[in-house]
């Protein structure tokens, strides 16, 4: 088994080039979450109670739309795995929404190939990483169409949307009576209200 490497290593301390194969069994033992970028073992911050909340309640409005309207999109939370094939990555996103059918990678139920919506709420320590690299990442994937970036320290949601000649298209939602739009999912938009009440 690969151990998992410690937030404490040394900065100079090289890191140890691990196979897949060797990323998903040592994850399938931590009791935290890791992940994979390139041969490289990277562990993530424990999110604090308002990320979770935010997370949550993204989570709850995509699911009660999808679920009123009978759709055929999966919603998932931040125990799903995406596997980023042209980076080999394997990274975990806040929630995700799918279309009917999953793709899993090599059969595993626990990483999708097929993400349509990725939502990241921004931390301070990834907030930069989310709307650059990672969202170039994303962008490598066939089926993703809409990227959602929700603030913590004010009123702000972020939607990248694709549009059908490849290039991408910004909308800000800001302000508590503000609707963001994903056109994705046509006819659902996250209540900002809802979103941030009481935090």
């Amino acid at each position: 088994m690969v151990s998992i490497k410690s937030n404490h290593r040394a900065a100079n301390a090289p890191s140890k080039i691990v196979t897949l194969e060797m990323y998903f069994q040592a994850e399938a033992k931590s009791l935290t979450k890791n992940e994979y970028h390139n041969g490289i073992i990277v562990p993530m911050a424990g999110a604090k109670l308002k990320h979770n909340r935010l997370a949550g309640r993204t989570l709850q409005q995509l699911e009660n739309f999808v679920e009123a309207n009978d759709l055929p999109f999966i919603v998932s939370n931040s125990d799903t795995k995406i596997r980023i094939e042209a980076f080999n990555k394997v990274v975990y996103p806040d929630s995700v929404v799918l279309c009917d059918t999953p793709h899993y990678f090599n059969n595993r139920q626990d990483t999708i190939l097929n993400p349509l919506v990725v939502i990241e709420v921004l931390s301070e320590s990834t907030d930069g990483n989310d709307r650059t690299t990672k969202f170039e990442m994303y962008r490598s994937i066939p089926s993703f169409q809409e990227y959602v970036l929700v603030y913590q320290d004010k009123l702000q949601v972020v939607v990248w949307t694709k549009q059908f000649n490849g290039t991408w298209i910004l909308q800000d939602y800001v302000g508590v009576a503000a609707m963001a739009t994903l056109h994705s999912l046509p006819g659902f938009q996250f209540s900002l209200e809802r979103l941030y009440r009481k935090l």
